[in-house]
């Protein structure tokens, strides 16, 4: 039988006919899942969740009133304080109380314009607050009710710029010796709290350990 010379080339024009309308509808495909993904902003696992709308504002708790003149010291007693309260909390509204002082105390504004998730505003400050607790809650012993004792161990330090800060606002960095539960000298550690100016308030942004030290130096403390 004869070869049909055109029976080829017309075979390979609907091969590549198919491969294009295959490509165009997973390309349709894909923008159209992007576009959901960029829509649906949000985290599932806080659904139920009471997220607060944090507002940044003069607040009084543990006999400290909070306005443009309190300190970075004075801020991060309260903070520190209220995450005490929060771990060795005996009932859920103890708790719930603890919190609400940690979110009054937090650089809302400022977490929010470091944001860089799909999360909303709120939701981001929300997850920000709530690893607070847990960061410093091996530690929370060491922790003062009373501001004076609080006061003579915290030391006050140059800060290291934020990473992700987007903004020029002051920063300060507090640092406070704590122990181990254990009373292993070589567990001790030095917490560190993080503030920065919002709207003109110290407010915290985040809590972390100082990773080339378990000590604070004597020199530090007499600084």
């Amino acid at each position: 039988m004869a070869r049909n010379p055109t029976s080829e080339p017309r075979a390979q024009v609907c091969g590549q006919s198919t491969l294009t309308q295959t490509l165009r509808q997973l390309a349709l495909s894909t923008a159209t899942s992007l576009v959901l993904l960029c829509s649906c902003r949000g985290d599932a696992r806080l659904a139920g969740t009471n997220i607060p709308h944090v507002e940044v504002r003069s607040v009084t708790h543990y006999g400290l009133t909070l306005d443009q003149q309190a300190t970075p010291e004075q801020v991060a007693f309260v903070a520190l304080r209220a995450i005490r309260e929060d771990v060795q909390a005996k009932d859920k509204a103890a708790r719930e109380q603890a919190r609400s002082v940690q979110f009054d105390v937090c650089a809302a504004d400022e977490l929010a314009d470091r944001e860089n998730t799909r999360l909303s505003r709120d939701e981001f400050i929300y997850k920000v607050v709530d690893r607070w607790a847990p960061t410093v809650s091996h530690y929370v012993a060491s922790v003062e009710t009373d501001w004076g004792k609080s006061q003579a161990k915290f030391i006050r330090r140059d800060p290291r710029p934020a990473a992700k800060a987007k903004t020029d606002a002051e920063q300060a960095e507090i640092a406070m010796q704590v122990e181990d539960p254990s009373g292993d000298a070589n567990a001790r550690a030095v917490l560190l709290v993080w503030l920065a100016k919002d709207h003109g308030f110290w407010r915290v942004t985040h809590f972390g350990f100082d990773n080339k030290t378990r000590t604070l130096a004597p020199a530090a403390k007499n600084g």
